[in-house]
């Protein structure tokens, strides 16, 4: 069959939810359709990392990075194809979207069925610039810890997992150094009570933490001396300057929204992540929930009516849920399966959020942390110490980045 003739399956987004999904739909599809996984830089990351490599000296060189690449995903000779390209625009009227960079020859490139997996925008280091190379990457997060090991005082605004994670290495790196974390609410985290269900798919609500995890969290911290400071935020508009990660230059006092102070002479951002859902929402902006998720339903498809055979997940999406790597690794598979089906003309299953995707576990550097696991009919229980040591060891790389990996050349699995 010639090129022109294939039907593609566009993946717009190559971490975790895209990736996921490409291994398990790359073998389930008739030869009439092909997959075009889209990625606008020439790497991922392993994203749970990047705490310790923001901090520790040598883990930045670690095999938490790979680059993606036709012979990475795909085996030899696959009809699949690998584009490290950027998607500025869909146009579903022509079932088409544009490229900032011509494949087989246009700007224009047709589809059968699009997935948007582009995750969530989220400031450095957590997360590459678009369109930075490895080297960049690698450059920025050594910065970074050049930066906080001379730095005296640390401020973190922000107390959710990667806030927390972060003040967890300063810590175990540099015994005694000065950190304090400011979070808007009364405990760390986003403790609370779980609600059941997220009755309406337009509206995206993270579900809260377990307070018993808050609290184990908050005890380890407290006996490394780290000051929190609850239910206020840095009034970083108060100079007229905007706080950005990184240095301040000498040690300054920010006042806070209460009338307080801290004194820091660095600051480490950690305020959330916006989702990266421009493009569904230059085509139809009532298709993108309040909290800038895109609205699907139970099959991952976008809830537009101008968008067909159009679907979402990861991140960017508003399936119920935490956002965490885990999660959105479990929904890539499900979708493969909703699209096979789909495209047989069969009637797939719905995806229901399994209860394990309830689990978390927050590290403390390489000797703390805490975790709950939810277990199904039991509810949340805590995480046996063996498993926060397992994630510790390489944040679960062996399973949840390595094995992503299956084409012809490999990427190396040895931390």
């Amino acid at each position: 069959m010639t090129v022109e003739a294939l039907q593609n399956i566009v993946v717009i987004g190559a971490s975790g939810a895209g990736h996921s999904l490409v291994n398990e739909l790359a073998g389930k599809l008739p030869e009439t359709h092909r997959i075009l996984l889209i990625e606008r830089n020439e790497f991922v990351v392993h994203m749970p990392t990047i705490v310790r490599a923001a901090v520790v000296p040598g883990w930045e060189d670690k095999n938490l990075l790979a680059r993606i690449t036709q012979d990475t995903i795909f085996p030899a000779g696959s009809r699949h194809r690998v584009l490290t390209n950027t998607v500025t625009a869909l146009s579903p009227s022509s079932r088409t979207l544009t490229l900032a960079h011509p494949f087989e020859g246009s700007t224009e490139l047709s589809y059968d069925r699009v997935v948007v997996a582009t995750g969530a925008a989220q400031a450095l280091p957590m997360r590459p610039a678009p369109g930075s190379s490895l080297d960049e990457y690698k450059a920025v997060l050594r910065r970074m810890q050049a930066d906080i090991k001379a730095a005296t005082s640390v401020l973190i605004v922000g107390g959710g997992t990667v806030g927390v994670e972060v003040a967890g290495e300063i810590t175990a790196a540099y015994p005694g150094k000065k950190v304090t974390i400011v979070h808007g609410e009364p405990a760390l985290l986003h403790a609370g009570e779980r609600r059941k269900e997220q009755p309406d798919p337009k509206e995206y609500v993270a579900p809260p933490t377990a307070p018993r995890l808050s609290a184990s969290l908050e005890d380890q911290l407290k006996k490394r001396g780290v000051e929190l400071v609850y239910e206020d935020r840095v009034d970083a508009g108060a100079d007229g300057k905007e706080l950005h990660t990184g240095p301040l230059g000498q040690l300054t006092r920010l006042p806070l929204a209460s009338g307080g102070s801290v004194e820091a002479d660095y600051v480490f951002l950690s305020i959330g992540n916006a989702p990266n859902s421009s493009l569904v929402a230059d085509v139809d902006p009532s298709a993108v929930t309040r909290s800038g998720h895109i609205a699907v339903d139970a099959h991952f498809h976008i809830l537009s009516s101008k968008l067909e055979n159009a679907y979402a997940l990861g991140d960017v999406a508003s399936v119920p849920g935490w956002k965490t790597l885990v999660n959105a690794i479990a929904e890539g598979p499900a979708l493969a399966k909703i699209i096979d089906a789909e495209i047989r003309g069969k009637t797939p299953a719905a995806y229901s959020v399994p209860a394990s995707s309830y689990s978390s576990l927050v590290t403390l550097g390489p000797g703390g942390g805490a975790g709950v696991i939810a277990l199904p009919f039991i509810g949340e229980v805590g995480a046996p110490g063996f498993v926060s040591s397992m994630k510790n060891a390489d944040f679960f790389a062996s399973r949840a980045f390595y094995s992503r990996f299956r084409g012809a050349e490999s990427v190396p699995t040895t931390l």
